[in-house]
């Protein structure tokens, strides 16, 4: 049964898929590796319909963590199920004792809409609160941002005519004026507000 959730994109302004869960491996074709990593494949049809229905009205559409993770499924991608199991070797990227404490390195891909909001910066410190990561890119996306340690992808966006972005780190964490020497998230849930405010007219 489809989910009808057209009233929502036509009535709501934008839509932001927050962290939480992780992908269900079954969302992309893959049966889980461990049974910690099964995913909430309810969730995960719920909120791709939902982005269908935002696309489709052409509204934009902000993915955060797992919100990043579950955009690259929906348009065609896959992921990692667990990094250190996948990955051995890679970036630390969830500690957690640590939790949104957790940071590392990122490294903005020059060109991208992500550069243009952050004229003259190549890398920057991020937080880290993830075990699972992109694998498989979605052929639709471009990557705005890579972890430069482990080339684990942080940061993507849509090409298609509306705004599709998502990152892997948490930007709702952080204030830039307690603590100057990590990324300032404000260009960047700026520019997705006034994407929405724009359409709205």
């Amino acid at each position: 049964e489809d989910f009808d959730l057209g009233h929502y994109a036509e009535s709501l302004d934008g839509l932001v898929l927050q962290g939480g869960n992780d992908v269900a491996p079954q969302s992309y074709g893959e049966e889980p590796l461990h049974p910690d990593w099964a995913g909430d494949a309810v969730r995960d049809r719920y909120e791709i319909e939902l982005v269908r229905a935002f696309v489709d009205a052409g509204k934009p559409v902000f993915g955060i963590c797992r919100g990043h993770q579950l955009l690259n499924v929906a348009f065609g991608g896959t992921l990692l199920q667990d990094i250190p199991t996948q990955r051995p070797g890679a970036q630390m990227h969830v500690n957690r004792g640590h939790y949104e404490r957790n940071l590392h390195t990122v490294e903005i891909v020059a060109g991208s809409r992500l550069a243009r909001l952050y004229p003259g910066l190549q890398r920057a410190t991020i937080n880290s609160i993830h075990h699972q990561a992109i694998k498989d890119l979605s052929p639709e996306f471009d990557v705005e941002a890579r972890c430069p340690e482990d080339g684990l992808i942080e940061a993507v966006r849509w090409r298609g005519p509306s705004f599709v972005a998502g990152v892997q780190w948490h930007p709702e964490f952080h204030h830039s004026a307690a603590d100057p020497a990590i990324f300032d998230d404000t260009p960047l849930l700026n520019d997705f507000l006034h994407t929405a405010r724009t359409l709205r007219g």
